[in-house]
């Protein structure tokens, strides 16, 4: 074995490839203050309702599929 391929002082006491920079500093965003927190629940309740409905169609879909092919397998 070569003991000089394993020589690293020569990276050691080269000059770094790129200057160091200091790190800005981050500031904080605050958030809003929002004037009624019931409104953003009352808001928030009715999307939920009327993603709710509109998955009731997509879930009814699915089980008459579901119910016309295990009808189908009960046949053969």
């Amino acid at each position: 074995m070569n003991d000089h391929a394993y020589d690293i002082s020569h990276l050691l006491e080269t000059e770094p490839a790129f200057e160091v920079q200091p790190v800005s500093r981050v500031t904080k965003v605050v958030p809003r203050v929002v004037e009624d927190p019931g409104a953003s629940v009352a808001a928030a309740q009715e999307a939920l309702a009327q993603e709710l409905l509109g998955a009731d169609a997509i879930h009814e879909e699915m089980i008459r599929r579901y119910l016309s092919m295990t009808d189908e397998s009960q046949l053969d």
